[in-house]
């Protein structure tokens, strides 16, 4: 969920038709925003409920810039200059693309490890991915990426990481300072993500998805089967398909 002043949602014209409901859950995507200050706010380090992660590697912080505020997702690195993360990442909160974004690779800490700025951003038309091609070597270690529906299958065990919110309300103030994981069950293969793309949804018993975690990746045996797109903060969590995206992204960035 991105949050004007860290209260005020995303513009309702951004959600209108992409945003399901489960339940009575409304299902938001699950970015944030904050005015820009010098450091981002500490927080406990939990997916609001979740646990302390190492790094892979991979592991990228996303804040983008724009008319003040700041802009927290989640990302992976899969090629030495090249990005994944999700589409509605890419907006702020008046729907304009962003354009002057900082990434931050292979760290725990969210202002850790190497620093490369966004030279161009790519959209997927179908779904809620995007890729980011940096500015400079962004390292050697890379996401492995599903190649094939069957890497995620229903009731497989998969984690999810991301510096996101620590607790449900006034999520941009509340962004982690260390890298979060929890544990989910996935529960549906063919979901729909905050875009209309292919989807993997999961049951999240330990740990709620919540702002600042989008984009980041879910990975199941080892492999990154989807990009955070929405979620209830409670327990059920929307993943863009890699392997539904994994053409687009081989044709853009050669990965």
């Amino acid at each position: 969920m991105r949050e004007s002043h860290g209260r005020l949602v995303r513009a309702a014209a951004l959600l209108t038709g992409s945003c399901a409901v489960l339940g009575a859950l409304a299902v938001s995507p699950a970015a944030a925003s904050v005015p820009a200050t010098p450091s981002a706010p500490a927080a406990s380090p939990s997916i609001i409920g979740g646990s302390t992660a190492q790094n892979p590697g991979y592991i990228t912080r996303f804040n983008g810039h724009a008319n003040g505020y700041t802009f927290f997702c989640t990302s992976t690195l899969v090629g030495t200059r090249w990005v994944l993360t999700a589409k509605h990442c890419m907006y702020d909160n008046n729907g304009q693309r962003l354009t002057d974004i900082d990434l931050y690779i292979g760290s725990n800490s969210a202002s850790g490890g190497v620093h490369a700025k966004a030279a161009q951003t790519y959209l997927e038309s179908s779904g809620d991915l995007a890729l980011i091609k940096l500015d400079t070597d962004g390292g050697s270690t890379f996401a492995r990426l599903a190649s094939s529906a069957s890497d995620a299958e229903v009731g497989d065990a998969a984690t999810v990481y991301g510096w996101g919110a620590t607790q449900a309300d006034d999520e941009g103030h509340h962004q982690s300072s260390v890298l979060k994981k929890a544990a989910v069950t996935i529960s549906d293969t063919n979901a729909t993500d905050n875009a209309g793309g292919p989807a993997i949804s999961a049951r999240t018993p330990n740990g709620a998805v919540a702002g600042g975690d989008s984009g980041g990746p879910m990975v199941d045996g080892g492999v990154q089967v989807g990009v955070c797109s929405t979620s209830d903060r409670s327990s059920v969590t929307t993943y863009g398909s890699v392997a539904a995206g994994r053409d687009w992204i081989t044709q853009v960035s050669g990965v």
